[in-house]
């Protein structure tokens, strides 16, 4: 309960007696507050309205950007397709061109021309007979709406009854379509469960279970190769058996590792169209396309709305593991038969290597009995041999002493020789030095005189570079005077014009006379209030102070403070665009330059 004082207690017992025709209560007028209450409604309505308009954009604007980012995505992907449709293409048409007229291909190639003309004849027939007359009926329909849209918006009787017909005929005609295209998806059906026969599946595995065919166990090419050693064979041929093994354990160590792929189908528990649709897409979104995870995603969604979120995450899952366990084991079977071809090779070429040894082992017993045969008969040789060898070697002694006498005599007739030859080319090498000096001496000579002309050219250029230097010093003297000459003259150009600037500032300084007293009188305001005025009349109408601001009018003529208001009843006077908005609008009068404020708040 509220405390009253009790000096207000006659005041409340005066209102109460007094009722509504007190001065203090006034009459509440509700149509005035329904009528505010429901302009404030509508306020808020429309506002409500603009904020869901603006979100229903800001969705579109998010929604057109993700489309656009999905074009980029299929446009490459469709040029990748269309690359490899190109390259496939032409290899068939290569391989065709290459084996056409081999025997084998004739009739196949032959067929294969038969069977496309049938089927382009089949198409040609199918179209006249279904899409023909739908185009052409379209072709009629439109031009008979244009000749009667007038007419059927009048609501003619004779032309509202032509437009049932046409429309009984048209709803009739989309049956037909309807029964058409069930048809072709019923023999579409068909073709694809015959593709999917267990034959052709054999014939052509899907391309993650395509592996080499590895058969376990010792070869038979191995078990027929000729060894003469029995135990090198045998545990040569233990090594294709242990080589089996090594890689039974990688596969089963694999399929252990990778129990998620093989929980469930080549599906993953989906349909094989929902799944060839999540393959498809999936391979579209590269790991380094940027925000792929959302794109994939919404794609997804798109085409598979039935499937969750955590559904799709669970099958992307599952697929990259399946897809990993696949080509892990292709190269598992892959690296198994290179090992296996690689061990039979290397099981060759050791046989081989041991049936050599083996033979060469035979011819190198019967070489060395040849060899001992071969030795006692040459023994024999070498004695008979050596006894010629020393008769020969007597008689070449005694033709050596006669030919050493012989050499001694040439050898000296060849000195004497030699020693008058030198002598000859030595009176040649003094007679050389002689005239080699004579042309030094010569040449110093010259080369004293060529140096001392230079050292003359010198001293006079030297001379010359002095009386340079002098004038350059005189030229860049007088520069530096020149130039404080006019630094001097720009100083006092600047000194008599900060003289004129304050002659024009004394002439607008303001200047206050010191009034100490003035801090303890009256305000102006309470001077005015306590100010008794004979003239009451008089006093209520004039204003108490000098208005030296702007009218309600000016303001409200101001296009700026419009714009806040419809900005405000709008409620986007607060957002970004509504400051961006009121800062390029301009006031109807352009202010002084003096009157422009600088200053700046510090930010911290």
């Amino acid at each position: 309960m509220p405390f009253t004082r009790m000096e207000n207690v006659d005041s409340l017992v005066q209102r109460m007696t007094d009722g509504l025709g007190s001065n203090k209560y006034k009459a509440v007028d509700y149509d005035r507050l329904k009528a505010a209450v429901s302009e404030k409604r509508f306020g808020s309505i429309k506002t409500s309205m603009k904020v869901a308009k603006i979100e229903q954009l800001s969705q579109q604007h998010r929604e057109n950007t993700i489309l656009k980012q999905h074009q980029l995505v299929w446009h490459k992907e469709f040029i990748r397709l269309q690359h490899l449709r190109k390259k496939a293409q032409s290899e068939i048409e290569s391989h065709m061109r290459t084996n056409r007229d081999s025997d084998v291909c004739y009739q196949m190639y032959n067929d294969f021309d038969y069977c496309e003309a049938g089927l382009s004849s089949d198409f040609d027939a199918f179209k006249k007979a279904t899409v023909d007359p739908v185009w052409t009926l379209r072709d009629d329909l439109r031009y008979w709406l244009t000749e009667n849209r007038e007419e059927l918006k009048l609501g003619s009787p004779d032309i509202l009854e032509n437009h049932h017909e046409i429309r009984s005929t048209v709803e009739h005609v989309k049956g037909q379509q309807d029964e058409i295209m069930q048809k072709l998806y019923h023999e579409q059906k068909c073709l694809e469960e015959e593709l999917r026969s267990e034959t052709l599946i054999e014939l052509c595995p899907p391309v993650l279970e395509k592996h080499v065919t590895v058969q376990g166990g010792i070869p038979e090419e191995a078990l027929d190769l000729d060894c003469p050693d029995s135990k090198l064979k045998s545990k040569v041929l233990k090594e294709f058996i242990s080589l089996d093994e090594r890689y039974e354990m990688l596969i089963s160590d694999l399929e252990s590792r990778h129990a998620l792929a093989l929980s469930c189908d080549q599906c993953g528990g989906w349909e094989e169209d929902d799944h060839f649709e999540f393959v498809a897409i999936h391979d579209q979104y590269p790991r380094e396309l940027p925000n792929r995870r959302t794109l994939l995603f919404n794609r997804l969604k798109r085409h598979l709305p039935k499937k969750s979120r955590s559904v799709l995450s669970d099958h992307e899952d599952w697929w990259m593991d399946y897809k990993y366990y696949h080509e892990r084991l292709k190269g598992i079977y892959s690296d198994w038969a290179r090992d296996r071809r690689e061990l039979l090779i290397k099981a060759r070429s050791v046989f081989a290597e041991a049936t050599l040894a083996h033979e060469l082992e035979e011819v190198r017993n019967e070489y060395y009995e040849r060899q001992r045969q071969l030795c006692d008969i040459l023994s024999e040789k070498v004695d008979d041999w050596r006894k010629k060898k020393e008769e020969a070697m007597q008689i070449r002694a005694k033709l050596n002493e006669e030919r050493q006498k012989i050499n001694e005599e040439t050898m000296r007739l060849e000195k004497e020789a030699e020693q008058k030859k030198r002598k000859k080319e030595k009176d040649l090498i003094e007679k050389y030095k002689a005239e080699k000096e004579e042309k030094l001496r010569e040449f110093e000579e010259e080369a004293e005189a060529r140096l001392k002309q230079l050292q003359d050219e010198m001293a006079e250029q030297a001379i010359f570079d002095k009386e340079r230097i002098k004038y350059r010093e005189s030229q860049l003297v007088e520069k530096l005077e020149n130039k404080a000459k006019l630094k001097q003259e720009k100083e006092k150009e600047e000194e008599e014009k900060e003289a004129r600037l304050e002659k024009l500032r004394e002439q607008v300084r303001v200047v206050a006379e010191i009034d100490p007293n003035r801090t303890k009188q009256g305000t102006k305001a309470w001077e005015a209030h306590h100010k008794e005025e004979e003239d009451e009349e008089f006093h209520m109408l004039q204003p108490l102070f000098e208005v030296h601001g702007y009218s309600s009018k000016q303001i409200t003529s101001d296009p700026r403070v419009k714009l806040e208001n419809r900005l405000r009843e709008a409620g986007l006077h607060t957002s970004d665009y509504a400051r961006t908005l009121l800062k390029s609008t301009k006031p109807p009068t352009i202010p002084r330059k003096d009157n422009i404020n600088t200053f700046q708040f510090k930010q911290d």
